[in-house]
């Protein structure tokens, strides 16, 4: 069976401990080469994660012929250049959320993904945990009836002045690092999109980037949705759907780690019910089933116009803290 030669394109943290090891594991695809704009860096990570070849600088990578899909791990800011170059290149893409930070970027880049026939698939890991398995069944057999209400919570603090999420350059900030993750989470469980926006925000660093942001959606379905994270608050997550009959809480819902989790349901005039969920590598999951993709091109997928959905939510979110209004959020109605 042939395996989906991968590049990772920079070396942070998660590209290079959560990303690397579950190409190494998984069924489907091997790890190829790393690239980092320090050739000192990129042979160091070729030796950590077991890459076969080390670039440096980026664009070596998108020149080997072995390599089939990257893996975008940089900083939001820089997403929307080396996705398009990928694409130019003939790669499939795995692009780390925020897929970009505009609607006019986002449908640049699908757009370029499409006119070559090639996947392009924003890396929200955590749909990829069988958890969201047992939601989903609850919610299609309309255990809590019509779903009202969804709150969503992820937060964690990065102390140091130096990370890339505090750059405004780099996109930094609380949105489009944390906060998009319940955004997303809304749309994912709704199976609709937000109309409007109302949203607050923390703005407190030189950078001009929102330290802590809160949004509240209302969406097409009627659905109101408050959605909230930071990166100056101790780690917390959580998500709650209220339906008319019932709940449904998810205690890690992001980020789950590797051992077992649950599901919480609460139905009306019933005691709680706890649904144990085994333990699973989120990650591992993520790039099999890209690499599926890549290796056949008639599977279903979330496509790249599912993140540019969540790009455009998130910037009528922007807008509206920026200028204390409600915002509506515009769908787009054509791709470019």
């Amino acid at each position: 069976m042939k395996r989906v030669g991968w590049g990772i394109l920079g070396c942070g943290w998660i590209a290079t401990e959560a990303l690397a090891p579950a190409i190494a594991w998984s069924s489907n695809g091997r790890l190829v080469a790393v690239a980092s704009r320090d050739p000192r860096v990129a042979i160091e990570k070729a030796k950590e994660t077991g890459a076969e070849r080390a670039y440096a600088p980026y664009d070596a990578l998108l020149e080997d012929p072995e390599v089939d899909a990257i893996y975008i791990g940089l900083p939001n800011g820089l997403h929307e250049e080396w996705a398009i170059r990928c694409a130019e290149a003939g790669k499939h893409v795995l692009c780390e959320k925020s897929l970009a930070l505009s609607r006019d970027a986002a449908l640049r880049m699908t757009g370029a993904f499409r006119k070559r026939r090639l996947r392009l698939i924003e890396a929200f890991m955590y749909r990829h945990h069988p958890q969201w398995a047992v939601v989903h069944d609850l919610l299609r057999g309309g255990t809590i009836g019509r779903i009202r209400l969804v709150r969503a919570s992820f937060c964690g603090r990065f102390d140091k002045p130096d990370n890339h999420r505090w750059s405004a350059a780099l996109g930094g900030g609380a949105l489009w690092d944390l906060t998009c993750y319940g955004v997303d989470a809304a749309r994912y469980v709704t199976r609709d999109e937000p109309v409007r926006a109302s949203a607050v925000a923390d703005v407190c660093s030189p950078e001009a980037v929102d330290a802590s942001s809160q949004a509240s959606l209302v969406f097409g379905g009627g659905v109101l949705v408050s959605a909230t994270g930071s990166l100056a608050a101790g780690f917390d997550q959580e998500l709650v759907v209220v339906g008319e009959d019932g709940v449904v809480r998810l205690p890690r819902p992001f980020a789950p780690g590797w051992n077992a989790t649950h599901v919480m349901l609460a139905c009306h005039g019933q005691t709680e019910r706890r649904i144990d969920v085994r333990g699973a590598n989120h990650f591992l999951h993520q790039v099999e089933h890209f690499a599926w993709l890549v290796l056949d091109p008639e599977r279903d997928a979330w496509p790249g116009e599912d993140g540019l959905l969540n790009v455009v939510a998130c910037e009528a979110i922007a807008e509206s803290w920026r200028t204390g209004a409600v915002t509506p959020v515009h769908a787009p109605l054509r791709q470019p």
